[in-house]
């Protein structure tokens, strides 16, 4: 009935503002409405309007055949959206009718509330964290944000962000690759001398950066990370997974960080936006009243800062270098551009390399640490940067197979001299022939061996595709040591090799 009524209020609104000469579309824009229904509520009278109002209220709908259908499967499942009740239907009733995902939706909607099957929602129970004494507990996460540099090309920031929980006295700083475990310890320095000294706790995600693994509260940390906490008089307390709630502060400073600060700011380098973001802190982030605390997060700071411990001798950090994956053909991609390594460097997926800059130099080395080779930076992008050295020796396996191939026949020497030639004069196929000559040491005798290579050299025939043939020659014939000098050039060229036939032009001719 209240439904109705408003309804009833509308239509008589319509038409008051149209006898004091309003139009339908300024109408329609008054009253937030469609133009065409404006027009066509005007065009009613009274008793039209009730008899249509009238007629909405008893009309059939077009998915009644339905209802029954659709409720058995929310009551199964009442989380299901309007989506999947509607390709449930369609999969159930190949005849369905072609309707807009709107009507289904609003089908559903009807189901639910004449039938009761609301949506249930797992709602977590929240209260409000007691205010924590002064130098009790900081909270620290990290985050990335898309700049524009002044080419207008986007560039990916990533940053550190820390906050005492009880004073909210910000810190941040910003690095132009991935932060890594020791560039996060060296972001923590920094924190820790730009707020003064250490908190008695730091809670954070479960960072890969700092926790291996974490099994009931069992911590498992990096080493490094782990090396660093040793040194430092502060606790540590890492998050449940998937649970940001539970350090809610810094969730809000990295949404502070990207929509106060990083949002419109145009990129010009790290070393600029981090003087920024200190001129930032002072001047907005830690100056501003807090709207929770409502007190100025600097000023708050003057009496946190002395209950805070104070501060040791800066941590030794050593130099890490990342890990770069070497690919199939023994290249690694870095900035950009694909750098070879030694052939032999990659053994499995997931050989990894490690990679130092210096000056213009990048500087590859094994997992040991021990340098495999160095390469000038290039300044352009999608340049393949090689090293003469690395590229594959093809002659090594040749020269292999020549040694092995020579102890087929007495006279080595010669051996080596006609095997090398084959390289020379077929340097693609070198092992192919080479291959071909081994293979027939396994067929006949080494003094057929020797007569052939004999042959071979006196006649100049330096492919191994005539080797076999004269070998074969050789046999037929029961060619002696004592007959060689004698017989071996008396063979005729037609027992060895083999002349394809040709065609003549003038058959091509007739047939043209």
């Amino acid at each position: 009935m209240k439904k109705f009524e408003h309804k009833w209020i509308m239509y008589h609104e319509l038409h008051h503002q149209r006898r004091n000469g309003m139009t339908p579309p300024q109408i329609a824009s008054y009253l937030v409405m469609d133009t065409r229904t404006v027009k066509k509520f005007l065009a009613m009278s009274e008793q039209q309007y009730l008899d249509f109002q009238q007629q909405l209220s008893t009309r059939t709908k077009k998915l009644a055949p339905y209802e029954g259908y659709v409720k058995s499967r929310l009551e199964l499942c009442l989380e299901a959206s309007s989506a999947q009740v509607h390709d449930w239907l369609k999969e159930y009733y190949p005849a369905f009718p072609r309707v807009s995902i709107k009507s289904v939706y609003n089908f559903v909607l009807y189901v639910r509330n004449k039938h009761q099957l609301l949506k249930t929602f797992d709602t977590r129970a929240y209260s409000q964290v007691e205010q924590l004494p002064y130098g009790k507990q900081a909270q620290v996460d990290f985050g990335e944000y898309n700049m524009t540099d002044v080419d207008g090309r986007r560039k990916k920031v990533y940053f550190f962000a820390m906050v005492l929980s009880r004073s909210r006295f910000k810190f941040v700083c910003f690095n132009e690759h991935p932060f890594t475990t020791q560039t996060a310890i060296a972001a923590h320095e920094a924190a820790f001398a730009f707020i003064g000294g250490y908190p008695g706790e730091l809670v954070y995600d479960q960072d890969k950066l700092l926790l291996v693994d974490e099994n009931k509260g069992d911590l498992i940390f990096t080493e490094a990370f782990r090396a660093y906490l040793q040194s430092r008089p502060f606790k540590v307390r890492f998050c449940r997974k998937s649970d940001p709630q539970s350090k809610g502060k810094i969730e809000n400073v990295i949404k502070y960080i990207k929509y106060n600060f990083l949002r419109g700011r145009v990129y010009y380098g790290i070393p600029v936006l981090n003087d920024q973001a200190i001129d930032w802190l002072g001047r907005t982030a830690n100056a501003k009243e807090h709207s929770t605390t409502l007190s100025i997060p600097a000023l708050e700071w003057e009496l946190e800062s002395v209950h805070l411990i104070p501060l040791k001798q800066p941590f030794a950090i050593a130099r890490d270098n990342p890990a770069y994956n070497v690919t199939k053909d023994n290249v690694i991609h870095f900035k950009g551009c694909s750098y070879s390594v030694p052939d032999d460097t990659f053994q499995k997926p997931g050989t990894e390399v490690l990679v130092r800059q210096q000056d213009d130099c990048l500087i590859i080395c094994n997992t040991g640490g021990e340098e495999i080779v160095r390469h000038q930076i290039s300044l352009l992008k999608g340049q393949q940067v090689r090293n003469n050295n690395h590229k594959r020796d093809h002659n090594k396996k040749v020269k292999e197979l020549i040694a092995q191939a020579m102890r087929l026949f007495t006279d080595q020497e010669k051996a080596i001299g006609y095997l090398e030639n084959i390289h020379k004069q077929m340097p693609r196929y070198a092992r192919d022939q080479i291959n071909m000559v081994a293979s027939a040491g396994k067929k006949y005798t080494k003094e057929e061996m020797d007569q052939t290579l004999a042959y071979c050299l006196e006649n100049n025939l330096p492919r191994a595709v005539d080797f076999e043939p004269v070998l074969l020659s050789i046999r037929q014939q029961v060619v002696t040591p004592q007959t060689l000098n004698k017989g071996v050039d008396r063979l005729q060229n037609s027992k060895y090799r083999i002349q394809p036939q040709t065609s003549s032009i003038s058959d091509y001719k007739q047939i043209l």
